[in-house]
């Protein structure tokens, strides 16, 4: 981080960047052993051996998984694409990296006596409720319209169904919530839905949101007491998703007609439900599921009416300081990455919720899963970090001590790190119009300083960056990041005016065509 006799190795056997210091701080696991590769798993149809002749056995084997098919047309749209998308301009000038402060400590300062420095954050925002006229705001499921949804007693709030509300009536009541929050027509920042009740795909309505499905279910066999289970069933899943459907995308339509500058998306949307470690950690990859991949692009109405996507990357304690941990956010900040370029307009900025804690708890992040959060959400082109919190994290004099140690040296000092090498990458690789991205999203590198030539420094009571970039720094950037240019700008250093500005004929990235028509002949020649 400072770079106090610190030492940059190179680990060729996993093309991994290492950095080190003498102080203990590893920004990148250094054990070959520790490191664990994502393994290839087979897709295609494990069909017994029998007499059919060899050219029908493969035939076969590949059109009996509708997972390959998927396949390859996420590795045309994804791994061999030529072309990166352009993507919109950052809310903040030669800032391409958003920090958010998100977490309600404004009270630590009153009832405490600790004030909070928060000088590097470009928005500070709380999600408690009363605050207004916020460059974040969090429209939880009562302040935005009338969202309808079950208590946990299954008492039903405005119908409790997409398919029962009035959606023209919630509508009309959005205007009521966005004038109290976003007053001002033309304010500029983050709008985030965070409606968690229920989600549009059937399918996804399970465990306790299971309560969805059954409701619907027997507003069906209320009008149709003579229909089998089985249709039943059926004609409530299309009456629930296309209800869905169009109360979230009136809600999205509607709140961008009403305050056009603000970048309006719903929160953990989108989501891969990698969550497999779970059950156990041997063997775990991070690997997004098919079936949830497959599940996104039937949302993809939803991606592209979106000016903003907001997954969220919180950790649970298990993948403590771990290659599975590194592995879980990787996958999931790179399927909305994926998903942000859904359809013909430029790809939309994707901002990752974090925590500054591990999920459910007060324990503080290492050093190396702030790599493993920020550092590979930064390195994957996202457009922002937000550091979420609730209100444990402010309870008490102890709590708020213990939240404003951490910030003001490791959280901070990682932060100025990353934000301060993605704005020299982006203007030395982009001049700055674009953001820095890895060229091979698997890769172990990152946007980090170099720690023998930049070191960070308190003076006055403030961390600045001490040191300019070198051409050795210059030449690293060119070797692993390449430019998403922002819209309006094309090229390798996006330093093409382009012609057609907001749709943009997009960057070109290192991989070739040949590359690519080899690499797709090796994964089918695998497949089958």
């Amino acid at each position: 981080m400072q770079g106090r006799g610190a030492v940059r190795t190179r680990v060729e056997k996993h093309c991994c960047r290492t950095w080190s210091s003498s102080s203990g701080f590893v920004l990148i696991e250094t054990n070959s052993e520790r490191i664990s590769k994502p393994k290839f798993s087979c897709l295609h149809c494990r069909a017994e051996k029998d007499t059919r002749d060899t050219s029908e056995d493969m035939l076969y084997r590949t059109l009996c998984d509708w997972r390959l098919p998927l396949l390859i047309v996420l590795l045309g749209d994804g791994v061999c694409a030529l072309e990166v998308k352009p993507t919109r301009w950052p809310l903040f000038s030669q800032k391409p990296l958003l920090l958010a402060w998100n977490v309600p400590t404004q009270e630590c300062g009153p009832w405490h006596s600790i004030s909070f420095q928060l000088d590097q954050f470009q928005i500070v925002a709380t999600p408690n409720e009363g605050f207004v006229r916020q460059n974040l705001t969090m429209f939880y499921k009562d302040r935005l319209g009338l969202y309808p949804y079950f208590e946990e007693d299954e008492t039903p709030v405005r119908g409790g169904l997409p398919q029962i509300a009035s959606l023209s009536q919630h509508l009309s009541e959005m205007q009521k919530g966005v004038d109290k929050y976003i007053p001002n027509r033309d304010a500029v920042g983050l709008a985030v839905i965070d409606w968690e009740e229920w989600r549009p795909l059937w399918i996804r309505n399970w465990g306790p949101k299971d309560i969805y499905r059954k409701h619907s279910r027997e507003l069906v066999r209320q009008k149709n007491p003579t229909w089998a289970e089985e249709q039943v069933g059926k004609v409530a899943q299309l009456e629930f998703e296309m209800s869905a459907k169009k109360f979230m995308l009136d809600t999205i339509r509607h709140a961008k007609h009403l305050r056009p500058n603000n970048l309006w998306g719903f929160y953990l949307f989108p989501d891969c439900y990698n969550h497999d470690y779970l059950r156990s950690l041997e063997g775990y990859t991070g690997r997004c599921p098919d079936v949830e991949v497959a599940r996104n692009e039937q949302l993809k109405w939803l991606w592209t009416e979106s000016t903003a996507l907001f997954p969220s990357v919180y950790m649970g304690k298990v993948l403590r300081s771990s290659s599975p941990g590194r592995q879980f956010v990787r996958n999931r900040v790179k399927e909305g990455m994926r998903l942000a370029s859904s359809g013909d307009e430029v790809a939309r900025p994707v901002f990752v919720y974090t925590q500054p804690t591990y999920a459910n708890s007060l324990e503080q992040l290492t050093e190396f899963d702030l790599v493993s959060t920020i550092g590979e959400s930064v390195a994957l082109g996202a457009a922002g970090i937000i550091l979420w919190g609730d209100a444990t994290h402010g309870k008490n004099k102890t709590t708020c001590s213990d939240l404003n140690t951490y910030l003001q040296d490791t959280l901070s000092r990682y932060l100025l790190n990353v934000s301060t090498a993605a704005e020299l990458c982006s203007q030395t690789l982009c001049g700055f119009h674009g953001r820095c991205l890895r060229k091979h999203p698997d890769s172990d590198v990152y946007l980090h300083l170099n720690p023998l030539t930049h070191r960070i420094e308190r003076r006055n009571g403030k961390l600045t960056v001490a040191s300019e970039l070198g051409d050795p720094d210059k030449m690293l950037f060119d070797m692993d990041f390449q430019c998403q240019c922002y819209s309006g700008f094309q090229g390798k250093g996006c330093d093409h005016k382009d012609p057609l500005h907001q749709r943009g004929a997009a960057t070109r990235t290192r991989t070739s065509a040949l590359q690519c028509v080899i690499f797709l002949i090796t994964v089918v020649l695998l497949l089958c």
